[in-house]
């Protein structure tokens, strides 16, 4: 009961609205709603509308793992609730191959199938092969934390304002990954994330700002968003004859996309979150990463999802609002539900137990190799 007290419900309330906006990503870019509403003017404004408020979804994911797994004590993190984890991505991307490749009529081969049983090695979820990276080099990151100083704030603020509107740029530009981030889908921007998350949450900084605050900060960015994606498009075509830096604030790391996120922890983390909603967060909570695993999963995201949603597109501009958010209510309800079954059986097997076992077998191992004081944090992971 300890530890429920402790829990901060309004960070795992941010998990379960970060996943239905990674949803509403999807409907509207893999769907085919931007597509098909690019030569229409105003649904083109809306759905861009929808996509800006969704957009920063992936940043909250790796903002909330530093702001958990972050600890002034040195500890190591949670192997088995790695494995876990590991277990339930391998769960989605074997079965859903198989069944493609048993019903699928020839779609995929037993080289798909195998290529599934490696879903790290083979980049199956971009967002699993980083997370992995990250979470194997958390002490170190904790360490870059614990030696940060609170008075240096504004420095770091301008150094990451600057930094992304420089990578941002230069993509725009010159068309040059600068750094080696991949717009964000990298290993390395959800580590620079998990360091500002882990900032925040050492000088408590989501105290110093009120919920009503952080909101209109939200608000003034996702309306300057889509004001300068929409209106520079129009500007451009008028004077140049053609659209250019339309997308500059639009990117994972986009100032303005990163702010939103920040504003939303900071939001989320001050929650007063009743009794009752506290159990169906808990409850849902869990299940939310496997929303992901079983959209994303790629013969479903390429095969399944691509373009299925082109007709939103022909809907007069006031339902389009309506009918992404439904449909993606729609999979992130199936998802949850289609996840708790999952734990159920994982449970059923306890292989939570046998995770656990493998870790203390593994530790066992390292302590007398190098022996050393035996801690492990309670980090917990992007299921948890």
């Amino acid at each position: 009961m300890e530890e429920n007290k402790k829990r901060n419900y309004g960070i795992d309330l941010l998990r379960i609205v970060s996943m239905f906006m990674v949803v509403m990503l999807h409907i509207l870019g893999q769907g085919g709603i931007l597509e098909v509403t690019e030569s229409k003017e105003a649904k083109f404004a809306m759905s861009w509308f929808l996509e800006i408020i969704a957009y920063c979804a992936v940043n909250c994911y790796a903002l909330i793992t530093g702001f958990v797994c972050f600890s002034e004590k040195d500890k190591l993190p949670k192997f088995s609730k790695y494995m876990m984890m590991w277990l339930q991505v391998e769960f989605y991307s074997v079965l859903i191959a198989i069944l493609f490749w048993k019903f699928g009529g020839g779609i995929i081969g037993v080289k798909q199938v195998i290529k599934s049983f490696l879903p790290v090695a083979t980049n199956q979820y971009w967002y699993f092969t980083a997370y992995t990276g990250v979470f194997f080099i958390i002490p170190w990151l904790n360490k870059i934390v614990q030696t940060l100083k609170k008075e240096n704030l504004k420095l770091y603020i301008v150094i990451l304002v600057l930094f992304t509107f420089y990578v941002t740029g230069a993509n725009l530009t010159f068309s040059i990954d600068v750094f080696g981030l991949r717009e964000g889908y990298s290993f390395l921007w959800l580590a620079i994330l998990y360091v500002i998350g882990a900032y925040i949450k050492k000088y408590e900084l989501h105290y110093k700002k009120s919920k009503k605050s952080a909101l209109k900060v939200i608000m003034g960015l996702v309306i300057f968003t889509w004001c300068w994606k929409i209106g520079i498009g129009k500007l451009t075509m008028h004077v140049l004859g053609r659209k250019t830096a339309t997308n500059l604030f639009v990117s994972y790391m986009s100032p303005t996309i990163v702010g939103i996120a920040i504003a939303l922890l900071f939001m989320f983390a001050n929650l007063n979150i009743k009794s009752f909603s506290q159990k169906i967060i808990q409850w849902m909570s869990p299940a939310v990463f496997g929303v992901y695993l079983l959209h994303m999963q790629p013969l479903v995201f390429d095969y399944i999802l691509k373009n299925r949603y082109c007709y939103i597109g022909d809907l007069p501009v006031y339902l389009i609002p309506a009918a992404v958010l439904g449909n993606a209510l729609l999979i992130f309800t199936l998802g949850v539900i289609l996840d708790k079954i999952r734990i159920v059986m994982f449970h059923f097997l306890k292989l939570d137990k046998i995770s656990e076992k493998i870790e203390k077998w593994i530790m066992n191992i390292r302590y007398k190799l190098c022996p050393t004081k035996k801690e492990s944090s309670k980090c917990t992971t992007p299921t948890s």
